[in-house]
């Protein structure tokens, strides 16, 4: 007897629905499970289960946040290649979704691949033109290719249509700096911080800002801000930048080889060491300077780059001999030093000069009135302030 089977229209689509639904719930359960892995930070295993979202729904919603998710992921494990290859199957699937553009964009930013990420940005900008982040992420692009004028018209665009969002005025400020355009940066990022007085970037940038312009005392009270605000981190970038760029200055100087800077005029050489009682006798005297922040080495070490002068007519601790003339017994001292020795564990640098008695031993000098003048650079190429670069005993620094 032959059985027949038949399947009614209505069995065959219950059939297909029932298959259907389990496959929604394996792939919501397998991106559930994904998800979770991720925040656990099994970057691993939460891939493998992207992976079995796309492959069981490979045209699906549930595709495009696998790949997404699964593009974080790789970011994750430091495989830029592949976390890019996820994010364009996202694109493929949903290519009017702005935001995948501007992450893909956000990768390639972070590889220097400015060329590409500026072409995500914009198309992130041609699909959705009203987005301050997509103006924002295209201006960034331009201004790392050294496209200022670009990034000064994208971040103009949000100034236009959300003027009061902060970001592109920051931008502005940005370009303007780039430019060395340092004061109309000060201003774009002053108009920042009355918008968003806790954007502690902008309080960084304004003190680079003011130390490229030469002016520390500006720098530091934004880190005397950040400091108030507690932001260690910030406040550790702008003081390294403060430190690197300020001038250095002579901070103190004292002897250790016999040249009382305390004595006035008139003070006879043999007072300064008995070796000078003899007629045409000579010593070695030293004077050491210590400064307020690293030095170049071969700059301090180098003897043309210091001077030692009788005090000139209004220098704050006084004239030489206070004024009056100069006896003929007076001494003169060499204008360069015979040597410099620079110590950067100590930040002072010793300096070696030669004082000769007359031929009738009665020779004079005025040490509180000799200025010793330092024109040496800083570990960064930075000049002395000229405020502080020399010493007089006197007035101990003039």
């Amino acid at each position: 007897m032959e059985i027949q089977s038949t399947v009614t229209a209505d069995q065959l689509f219950s059939t297909i629905f029932q298959s259907s639904v389990n496959v929604d719930y394996v792939v919501n359960a397998a991106l559930t499970r994904g998800i979770d892995l991720y925040q656990n930070g099994d970057y691993e295993g939460s891939v493998a289960e992207f992976k079995r979202v796309a492959a069981l729904a490979p045209n699906s919603e549930n595709a495009v946040k696998a790949y997404n998710f699964a593009g974080s992921a790789y970011l994750r494990l430091d495989k830029t290649d592949d976390a890019i290859n996820a994010y364009k199957a996202a694109i493929r699937l949903s290519p009017s979704d702005d935001t995948l553009h501007v992450t893909l964009g956000n990768v390639y930013m972070d590889q220097s691949r400015y060329t590409e990420a500026e072409t995500e940005y914009q198309t992130a900008v041609r699909l959705n033109s009203q987005n301050i982040t997509n103006w924002y992420s295209l201006g960034q692009a331009y201004l790392a290719a050294g496209k200022y004028d670009d990034a000064e018209n994208a971040f103009t665009k949000i100034t236009q249509f959300s003027p009061d969002n902060y970001s592109g005025y920051y931008g502005l400020g940005q370009v303007d700096y780039k430019r060395g355009e340092y004061a109309e940066a000060i201003e774009q990022f002053e108009k920042t911080l009355e918008i968003k007085k806790d954007f502690n970037y902008a309080y960084v940038d304004l003190g680079y800002a003011y130390a490229d312009m030469g002016d520390i005392d500006g720098a530091r009270q934004q880190l005397k801000i950040l400091n108030g605000l507690d932001e260690t981190s910030s406040a550790g970038l702008l003081s390294e930048y403060i430190y690197r760029n300020s001038s250095p200055e002579l901070l103190a100087g004292f002897t250790t080889g016999g040249f009382n800077v305390a004595l006035g005029p008139g003070t006879s050489l043999s007072t300064l060491d008995s070796s000078l009682s003899s007629p045409a006798s000579s010593k070695y005297f030293t004077m050491d300077f210590i400064f307020s922040k690293d030095m170049d080495m071969a700059s301090v070490q180098n003897p043309y780059n210091w001077q030692i002068n009788r005090a000139p007519y209004g220098k704050p601790g006084g004239t030489y001999n206070w004024g009056l003339p100069v006896s003929s017994t007076e001494t003169q001292i060499s204008l360069y030093p015979m040597s410099v020795v620079y110590y950067p564990d100590k930040l002072t640098a010793e300096v070696t000069f030669q004082i000769n008695q007359n031929a009738s031993a009665n020779g004079t000098i005025d040490p509180s009135h000799i200025i010793f003048k330092c024109a040496a650079k800083d570990a960064y190429g930075n000049a002395m302030d000229e405020s502080a670069d020399e010493f007089g005993g006197f007035s101990a620094i003039v």
